[in-house]
C-alpha cells in the first residue's frame, strides 16, 4: 500500500484541519469582534489612503508618502510626463532636520512653493528646501502655545500663550499683540461656540502681513461649575456657558499691522451680543468683510470695514428670514478680480452661489436647483470653469421626478462660469471629493460608495480621466459582514426620507429579527450616505452579525435637503422629527422579517434627546433604549444653537415646554439606560440629573450610568467600554430568544 492511499490521505486531511487551517481550505470568513469594530475602524478596517497626498504649488506634480513595511518615502509624481521621483526617505529627512534625534515617522508636511515645504517636530517648524537640499529652523514656539497658525508664505506665525496673542516673524522678532487676556477674555480662538462654520479665530491677510483676530469677552456670562474628581478633595472647574435666553458673550474683530505695530478693532457697533461671521480679507489686504448676524439670527448684514481705522465702509446687502439665517462661509473672491466675489446662501431654498461686486450689487445667480453646493474647489487654468462639490439633485420633469442622484451622494461639478451650465465630472453614484492643482490643470478625486471602498484618480480640468493612482482592497473582505441597503420612504408631508438597513451577512427573510433603531435627527447631520459602509460606524455591522437588523433614517430637520426641510422643526424641536421616525418604525414593523416585540432605540446628544422623547411619547413601542448625553431641557442648552432653532424660552414658552423631557419623566414605562459624562461641557450633566430627579419624584425606575471626568464624546478603550455597556444592555432585553 503506497503512502498516498485514501486512508492515509484522510489522516493527512484530518491533521490539516486540526491545525487551524480550515478557514483557508474552505474559504470561511472571519468573525469581527466588537473590540476590533470600535478600536480599529479607522486603522485596520479603514480603506488605506495615500498618506499626505497633496498638490505641489505651481507645478503639474503631486506628492505622497510611500509606505513599504517600515520604510517611508516622500514621493513626487509629475502628471504631465508621468515620472515619479523619491524625494526623501525617512532616514534622509531625519538626517537633514535633526541628525542627533532620529525621526520615527515622517512629519506632516505642507508645500510652501515648488521648491520647499514646511515640516514640524514638536513645536519646532522647519522649511525644507528640496533643491539644495537643506533644512532651516524657522520658528520655535513654546510648548504651551495653542492656536498656532502660519501665513501663506511661511514668513510669520501667530499663536496664543497664557490667554494672549503673539506674532512671531521669521527673523525671530516676537510681538505680544494683546496683554489683557485672562479667563473670560479670549483671543485668537473660534468664537460663538464654533457655530456659523467658524473653525478658527485667526485670519491672515493675502499680503501675508496683517492679521485679523477674534476677541471674545465672556466676563458677563454666568460661570458654570464642573466637578473635577481627579483632585483630592474634588475641585470645581468653572466654564462660561451662555444658556438660551440668558446673557451671551461679546465678540469683536481686531486687526494687527506689524509694520506699524498697531491694533485696530472694527467698529461693529451695538448691540454687542451680535454674531460676527464670514470673516474675509479683501484681496488688497486693506479692508475686512464681516457678516453681522443679530442675536435672533433672522437678519444678516454683510459689511465692509477699513482695516486701518475700523470704520464701516459700506453695508453691501442684507439677508432676512422669518425663521433664521445661517451664514457659514467666507466670501470667495474671483482670481485676478478684486471687485467680484461669490456669496454662498440658502436664501432661495438651497445652498447656492451668487456673484456680487464689492459695491453689493448682485451680478447673477451662478447655481440653481434642488441640490446643495457644499464647497467651492476652484477655477481651471483658463478661468472659464469653476469646480464645485455638491449633493446630488432631484429633478422634476412634468409629473415625474428623478431621484437617482439624490442627497445621499456627493459629486464634483464643473460650472461654466459664463454660460452657467453645470456638468458632473464623474457621474458614478457615491461620494466624490476633489482637490484642484494650484495651476488649475488637474484634479485628484477620491471616490467611495457602498460598492467601492476607495478609488483615487487623476483628471484633467477638461473632464478627462487620466489614471487611477490608488484603489485599495476592501479591508473587510475577509470578514462576515452584511451589505448595507439605502432606500427611501415617504413621510406624512410627502417628503422622501433616506434610510439605511444593516442586516446579518447570513440574513434569512423567513426569520424574525430584533431591531436596533439608531438615530440622531438634529440639524447639521446626515447619517445615511452612499459611501464606504454607507456612513455607518463598524459597531453597527458587528451588532447585525449578532442577529440584529440595525436601522437608521434621516428625518426632517437634518442636513443637505434644503432650507424648508431643515426649518420644518423651527420652534418645535422633537415634533416633526419624531413623526418621521415613527413613520419609519411603522415601516419596519410591516416587514415580515422584523420582530415588532423586540425593538430597541439608541442615540447620543440630539439623538439622546430623540431616544428619550420617542420612548416617552410612544410607550411600549421599544423594549429598551439607551440615551447618551441627552438634552432634557432646551433652556439649559447653549445660546447660539438653541435660539436659532427654538427662539428664546421667553418668546417660545410653549415650544420649550413641549420639548422638555424632565416634565415627561412620569410617562416612562420601558427599560431606559441614560449615560452621561460628568465633565460634559456641551450638554451639561445637569440635564440628565434633572431627569433622574424627576423620575425619583414620580416613583419611576430607570437605569443610569456616568463616566467620571469624561466630556461629551470620547474615544479609545473608554469608547469600547461605552459600546459594550450600550449593546449588552440592549441585547439582554431584546436579544436572541
Amino acid at each position: 500500500m503506497g503512502i498516498y492511499s485514501p486512508s492515509f490521505r484522510s489522516i493527512l486531511v484530518l491533521l490539516f484541519l486540526l491545525s487551524g487551517q480550515i478557514n483557508y481550505v474552505f474559504g470561511q470568513k472571519k468573525e469581527l469582534t466588537l473590540e476590533d469594530a470600535v478600536l480599529k475602524q479607522y486603522s485596520k478596517f479603514h480603506p488605506e489612503r495615500l498618506w499626505m497626498l497633496q498638490w505641489i504649488p505651481n507645478t503639474d506634480s503631486y506628492s505622497f508618502i510611500k509606505m513599504e513595511g517600515k520604510s517611508q518615502t516622500l514621493v513626487v509624481h509629475n502628471v504631465e510626463n508621468e515620472e515619479s521621483k523619491d524625494l526623501f526617505s525617512l532616514e534622509q529627512l531625519s538626517e537633514l532636520i535633526k541628525p542627533e534625534i532620529p525621526l520615527r515617522v515622517l512629519p506632516q508636511i505642507s508645500w510652501i512653493n515648488a521648491n520647499s515645504f514646511s515640516a514640524s517636530i514638536d513645536n519646532e517648524y522647519y522649511k525644507i528646501n528640496i533643491t539644495e537640499p537643506k533644512a532651516e529652523l524657522k520658528f520655535s514656539i513654546p510648548q504651551e502655545a495653542s492656536e498656532i497658525t502660519f501665513n501663506n508664505d511661511f514668513s510669520a506665525c501667530a499663536f496664543v500663550l497664557d490667554h494672549n496673542l503673539y506674532y512671531l516673524m521669521e527673523n525671530g522678532t516676537q510681538i505680544q499683540i494683546t496683554s489683557d487676556g485672562k479667563p473670560g477674555i479670549v483671543y485668537g480662538q473660534a468664537v460663538h461656540r464654533s457655530e456659523f462654520g467658524i473653525q478658527s479665530g485667526l485670519f491672515w491677510a493675502p499680503n501675508n502681513n496683517k492679521l485679523a483676530f477674534y476677541r471674545m469677552d465672556e466676563t458677563m456670562v454666568e460661570d458654570y461649575p464642573l466637578v473635577d474628581i481627579s483632585t483630592q478633595p474634588a475641585s470645581l472647574q468653572s466654564i462660561k456657558y451662555p444658556m438660551s435666553g440668558r446673557t451671551s458673550h461679546h465678540v469683536t474683530l481686531g486687526v494687527f499691522d506689524p509694520q506699524k505695530s498697531t491694533t485696530v478693532y472694527m467698529k461693529t457697533g451695538e448691540p454687542k451680543d451680535k454674531y460676527l461671521t464670514s470673516i474675509t480679507w479683501s484681496p488688497k489686504s486693506d479692508e475686512v468683510y464681516i457678516g453681522l448676524l443679530n442675536r435672533d439670527q433672522n437678519q444678516l448684514q454683510l459689511n465692509r470695514y477699513k482695516a486701518s481705522t475700523g470704520s464701516l465702509s459700506k453695508t453691501l446687502f442684507e439677508e432676512a428670514d422669518n425663521e433664521y439665517v445661517e451664514p457659514e462661509h467666507q466670501l470667495w473672491f474671483i482670481p485676478d478680480n478684486n471687485d467680484q466675489f461669490i456669496w454662498i446662501s440658502e436664501r432661495e431654498g438651497f445652498n447656492h452661489l451668487y456673484l456680487y461686486n464689492t459695491e453689493g450689487n448682485l451680478i447673477r445667480h451662478l447655481t440653481t436647483g434642488n441640490w446643495e453646493v457644499k464647497e467651492i474647489i476652484g477655477f481651471d487654468d483658463t478661468k472659464n470653469y469653476l469646480f464645485l462639490r455638491g449633493t446630488g439633485e432631484t429633478t422634476q420633469s412634468f409629473d415625474k421626478s428623478d431621484n437617482t442622484r439624490n442627497a445621499t451622494h456627493r459629486f464634483t461639478y464643473i460650472l461654466d462660469f459664463e454660460l452657467l451650465g453645470t456638468k458632473i465630472l464623474d457621474d458614478r453614484l457615491g461620494f466624490h471629493t476633489a482637490k484642484l492643482s494650484k495651476n488649475g490643470k488637474y484634479l485628484i478625486e477620491d471616490f467611495s460608495s457602498i460598492e467601492t471602498p476607495l478609488e483615487t484618480s487623476i483628471w484633467s480640468a477638461v473632464g478627462k480621466k487620466l489614471s487611477v493612482i490608488h484603489a485599495p482592497e476592501n479591508p473587510l473582505d475577509d470578514y462576515n459582514i452584511g451589505k448595507p441597503e439605502i432606500f427611501s420612504i415617504q413621510n406624512g408631508n410627502s417628503d422622501l426620507l433616506y434610510a439605511r438597513l444593516i442586516k446579518p451577512s447570513n440574513f434569512d427573510p423567513s426569520k424574525k429579527y430584533p431591531v436596533l433603531l439608531y438615530l440622531y435627527g438634529g440639524p447639521h447631520a446626515q447619517l445615511v450616505t452612499n459611501q464606504f459602509m454607507a456612513g455607518a460606524p463598524l459597531w453597527m455591522y458587528w451588532m447585525a452579525e449578532q442577529g440584529y437588523v440595525v436601522a437608521t433614517i434621516d428625518n426632517r430637520g437634518s442636513a443637505n435637503r434644503g432650507i424648508e426641510f431643515e426649518q420644518s422643526t423651527f420652534r418645535k424641536l422633537g415634533t416633526n422629527e419624531m413623526d418621521d421616525q415613527k413613520r419609519f418604525v411603522d415601516y419596519l414593523i410591516s416587514q415580515s422579517y422584523v420582530d415588532s416585540d423586540r425593538m430597541a432605540i439608541h442615540g447620543w446628544s440630539f439623538g439622546g434627546f430623540m431616544t428619550m422623547n420617542m420612548m416617552l411619547t410612544f410607550p411600549g413601542l421599544f423594549k429598551a433604549g439607551v440615551a447618551g448625553g441627552p438634552v432634557c431641557d432646551w433652556s439649559m442648552y447653549e445660546v447660539m444653537y438653541t435660539e436659532r432653532y427654538m427662539d428664546t424660552p421667553q418668546t417660545n414658552e410653549e415650544g420649550y415646554l413641549k420639548a422638555n423631557l424632565i416634565d415627561k419623566a412620569k410617562k416612562l414605562q420601558d427599560d431606559l439606560l441614560v449615560i452621561h459624562g460628568t465633565m460634559d461641557n456641551v450638554v451639561l450633566w445637569q440635564h440628565s440629573q434633572a431627569f433622574v430627579e424627576s423620575c425619583v419624584d414620580n416613583g419611576v425606575q430607570l437605569d443610569y450610568f456616568i463616566y467620571p471626568g469624561h466630556e461629551h464624546n470620547w474615544g479609545g478603550k473608554d469608547n469600547l467600554h461605552l459600546m459594550q455597556k450600550v449593546l449588552s444592555y440592549i441585547d439582554e432585553r431584546i436579544g436572541q430568544q
